[in-house]
């Protein structure tokens, strides 16, 4: 967000041109040409990738988010107790924590275990925070 920031003034106020900017922030003039374009930078894609080693872990795991939706709140298993029971039980199975957290996640979700969001109130009193822009002036 800041270089984007940075980018658009470098490039009205300062050298004003593509090559110039990318020379001097040190960045690619495909990135000077998106940041001029639009001030917020493009969301990043994150590719859909297979998961061939936790294709045998998915019954187990499925298994035991089976029995935790029965359980009481407190002794359900957390991704990385399924993990570890995936080692101690399944030994054939060599799957990383992370991809056994990101499936354990996505389950819960489509499972209805996790339904509730978490905010934080924020309530101030006139005056106690202000903004100024003074960007033009």
């Amino acid at each position: 967000m800041e270089l984007y920031e940075l980018i658009r003034l470098e490039y009205e106020h300062g050298a004003g041109t593509v090559r110039s900017v990318a020379r001097k922030l040190g960045v690619h003039r495909r990135e000077v040409r998106r940041a001029l374009e639009n001030a917020i930078p493009p969301e990043r894609k994150k590719p859909e990738r297979e998961r061939p080693k936790l294709a045998a872990a998915v019954p187990f795991i499925d298994g035991i988010l089976e029995a935790d939706r029965r359980a009481p709140r407190k002794q359900r298993h957390t991704a990385h107790r399924i993990w570890a029971r995936l080692r101690q039980e399944k030994p054939g199975i060599n799957v990383a924590e992370s991809t056994v957290r990101e499936y354990v996640r996505e389950r819960k979700l489509a499972m209805g275990l996790v339904s509730h969001e978490v905010f934080v109130p924020q309530s101030y009193r006139f005056g106690d925070e202000a903004r100024v822009d003074w960007y033009e002036a």
